[in-house]
């Protein structure tokens, strides 16, 4: 099976995203390896597997590019937001808590907008 560009993209994301939090775990986290952070590091990168997964799919690739682009969207601010721009010093909060948002409401918001944006320019090149 030939792997589309959608695809490639979501792989690209997936693995972006990926990057970013292996980078927070080994140059920005204090203290050493410890089972804590092993954990939230996978915690951290499951909406990236499960966007990888959908964009394994031929019917899911674009679930899979909407989910890991708004996951990524939102890993990459929420890291500006506590490295490079903190606004208090409960900002690094965000860091435990931006996993589980990307599962439950970033990723699939992500892919549900791309889904219907993806769906309406399908259907308006339909009708030309």
């Amino acid at each position: 099976m030939a792997v589309t560009s959608t695809a490639r993209l979501a792989f690209a994301a997936c693995g972006a995203g990926v990057l970013l939090h292996l980078y927070t775990a080994i140059f920005k986290a204090d203290g050493g390896v410890s089972a804590f952070l092993v954990g939230l590091v996978l915690i951290s990168c499951a909406p990236y597997a499960i966007a990888a997964l959908l964009a394994r799919s031929r019917r899911g690739e674009v679930l899979g590019l909407g989910a890991a682009a708004a996951s990524l969207v939102a890993d990459l601010y929420m890291h500006y937001s506590v490295f490079v721009a903190p606004k208090g010093s409960t900002a690094a909060l965000g860091l435990l808590f931006m996993p589980i948002w990307n599962l439950v409401v970033v990723g699939p918001a992500g892919a549900a907008l791309l889904w219907i944006v993806h769906r309406l320019l399908a259907d308006k090149r339909k009708s030309i």
